[in-house]
């Protein structure tokens, strides 16, 4: 069992090891490390990907642990986030079925990073099924860079499903699970639980 970086609409291979139960927590308790999924998102638009961050307080050196950054309301970004989201997605299959609960977790007024974040992760992981790791506060076990699926450099998730731009762009593999939650709803489990013949864990589902 290992804990994972909290994740801010975390990708594929987040919520893998998450429906696969390789996870016992997400760590708070780490340094907090700029330049990483803990506050940014990919997900797809009309002009390709998209990343989206969620701006945060200052942050002076060294880095406070995670668990101590507080998310600044500054820019309207909660609601261009709401506006980007519903003009990407509002044509996918699901977004009728889950834009109210969505636009719930865009507005969540909490202050903390961590507590904004697991607020998502319970959702997506409510919407396909699995049971949401709860928050730890030690770093004991946690992954580190550049294998702790939440940077660029993670593996890349293989399995494919259909995607709303995919004609334009091609398949985006390791996009947040909110674009196939939207794009493919409760079949979100079959691309997660996929049966890998002879794999240990699954793994063979990732490249990189």
């Amino acid at each position: 069992m290992i804990s994972l970086p909290t994740a801010f609409l975390p990708n594929l291979p987040y919520l893998f090891l998450i429906a696969r139960k390789k996870v016992d927590g997400i760590c708070v308790g780490e340094q907090y490390k700029k330049q990483t999924y803990r506050n940014r998102a990919e997900l797809m638009g009309a002009n390709g990907r998209v990343t989206f961050s969620v701006p945060v307080q200052k942050i002076g050196y060294p880095s406070p642990a995670t668990l101590d950054v507080y998310i600044s309301e500054h820019g309207q970004w909660r609601c261009k986030l709401w506006q980007m989201l519903r003009s990407s997605y509002c044509s996918t299959p699901y977004w009728e079925h889950y834009c109210n609960a969505i636009k719930a977790q865009v507005y969540n007024p909490t202050p903390r990073l961590v507590d904004y974040n697991h607020s998502w992760l319970t959702l997506l992981c409510s919407l396909i099924g699995i049971e949401a790791p709860p928050l730890i506060p030690n770093s004991d076990g946690l992954l580190t860079e550049p294998s702790d699926f939440i940077g660029p450099t993670c593996p890349i998730f293989t399995r494919r499903y259909w995607q709303v731009f995919e004609h334009k762009f091609g398949f985006q593999p390791n996009l947040s699970a909110l674009d196939m939650l939207l794009c493919i709803g409760p079949e979100s489990r079959l691309i997660l639980f996929a049966d890998v013949p002879n794999a240990s864990h699954g793994l063979s589902l990732f490249q990189g």
